[in-house]
């Protein structure tokens, strides 16, 4: 063992050092899942029972995802998270760049 000739400090348990805090947890708000169905970037649609597998199948369209989390737990199926988007084209510079502008859906 070789000693360095510095002293190293003590080492205490954090029960020594501190008094016994309970740890008091407080709820956060979920994030609003509906939020960007609001502004009409977001549809939610349940899918057909008796689709395949292949081809999606939209059948009803549901305001939320927690709308549709909880009638495709009931209807045993699956559920759709379709977004919508405009190409719009820059030609302005040396390299044509595309990009995408989300689609307001429609109001119920």
């Amino acid at each position: 063992m070789v000693n360095s000739g510095v002293a190293e400090p003590a080492k205490t348990s954090r029960t020594d050092s501190e008094p016994d805090k309970q740890t008091v947890r407080t709820r956060q708000p979920r994030q609003n899942s509906g939020e960007d169905r609001d502004n009409g970037f977001v549809r939610y649609f349940l899918g057909k029972a008796e689709s395949n597998g292949g081809i999606p199948a939209l059948d009803k369209e549901v305001n939320t995802e927690g709308e549709a989390l909880v009638e495709a737990l009931r209807q045993g199926v699956t559920f759709y998270a379709v977004q919508e988007f405009r190409v719009i084209p820059d030609l302005a510079g040396k390299r044509p760049q595309l990009t995408k502008e989300p689609v307001p859906g429609k109001k119920n």
